[in-house]
């Protein structure tokens, strides 16, 4: 008899892990979406601040100052949204400010985080950044600010 309830509280446990697991799977989901769109926000906020060094020795052309200027609105996109991530009910105000803005025409949330980006285009970002980094490196391999 002893034997017959080990296995059954045994099951019980195996089956309560599996739903448990079964039901991270979406939160799972979200936080990698949210970690890549922190990662890519992050690769074009370092090359926006090479444009913006590049910009400052003269070395910048028209178009990449225009694309430094559109990931700088990104960044403060996303200053708006930490600040309000800080205050109380930020579970419940964040998604109705980001539904809000869409009704409205604003976009609240930055272009990492928009649906309509592909993975070929994160591959293209991340070669630019390379080449951009090391073109830079081998221009001035003396200069320690990079």
């Amino acid at each position: 008899m002893k034997h017959y309830i080990i296995r059954i509280t045994q099951s019980i446990k195996r089956q309560n892990s599996a739903v448990k697991n079964k039901a991270l799977i979406p939160l799972k989901r979200g936080l990698m979406t949210v970690k890549r769109g922190l990662a890519q926000e992050s690769r074009e906020t370092k090359i926006m601040l090479i444009t913006y060094q590049r910009f400052t020795r003269g070395q910048a052309s028209k178009l990449e100052m225009e694309e430094a200027n559109k990931q700088f609105v990104d960044v403060i996109r996303g200053l708006g949204l930490g600040v309000l991530a800080i205050l109380p009910f930020s579970p419940i105000t964040l998604p109705f400010v980001v539904k809000l803005g869409e009704k409205i025409g604003v976009n609240v949330l930055p272009s990492a985080f928009m649906l309509g980006l592909k993975e070929d285009e994160i591959i293209d970002i991340q070669q630019e950044i390379e080449v951009i980094v090391e073109s830079d490196i081998v221009a001035h391999p003396n200069d320690d600010n990079l």
